[in-house]
C-alpha cells in the first residue's frame, strides 16, 4: 500500500499504517536498535501507537500510552496488532470502526488480566480515561476498579 493510501485511505489506510508501524518497531527492537528491556512485541505496539500520536500532533505521555496498551498486551500477538489498528480507527474514524469486535476483544482481554503489572496498567488507562474506556462493559470496569482498590491496599 502506498504512502498516499496510508495517509488518505480512510479506515483501511489507517489499519495498514498501524500494521506497518508495528512491524517497523518490532524489527528495530529485534535488531537491538531500540535500547530497551521490553520484549520486541511490546516495543512494536508502543512504537506504533506513539508514532500515531505524533502523526496526529498529540502529546506522547508515557503513562497514558501504557494505559492505552493494557488490553493489547494481554492478547496474542497477531490479535493485538489487529486490535490496536482497529482501536486507532476507533479513535480517528469511529464511524468506520468494527466496533462490536473491538469492544468484545478489549473487554475479554481486560477481564483475563491476572498479573499485577497488567492490572496497574489497566488502572492507569481507566484513571486517564483513555479511549477504550468508552467500550467497557460495566463488569469489566468494575473488575478494573476492584483491582485498583486491591493494589492500593498493598
Amino acid at each position: 500500500m502506498g504512502l498516499w493510501k496510508k495517509l488518505f485511505g480512510g479506515a483501511e489506510g489507517c489499519r495498514e499504517a498501524m500494521r506497518d508501524s508495528y512491524e517497523k518497531h518490532l524489527r528495530l527492537a529485534r535488531h537491538g536498535r531500540i535500547p530497551t528491556e521490553d520484549p520486541p512485541h511490546t516495543v512494536g505496539l508502543y512504537g506504533a501507537l506513539a508514532s500515531r500520536y505524533r502523526a496526529r500532533g498529540a502529546p506522547v505521555v508515557e503513562v497514558v500510552i501504557w494505559g492505552e496498551l493494557a488490553p493489547f498486551l494481554e492478547m496474542r500477538e497477531t490479535e493485538a496488532v489487529e486490535a490496536l489498528a482497529e482501536y486507532v480507527v476507533f479513535q480517528e474514524l469511529p464511524q468506520d470502526a468494527r466496533l462490536t469486535w473491538l469492544k468484545e476483544t478489549i473487554n475479554s482481554a481486560l477481564r483475563s488480566c491476572s498479573d499485577e503489572p497488567g492490572k496497574a496498567m489497566a488502572g492507569a488507562g481507566l484513571i486517564n480515561q483513555v479511549a477504550w474506556c468508552a467500550l467497557l462493559e460495566p463488569s469489566t470496569r468494575k473488575a478494573i476498579e476492584d483491582a485498583l482498590e486491591r493494589l492500593d491496599e498493598t
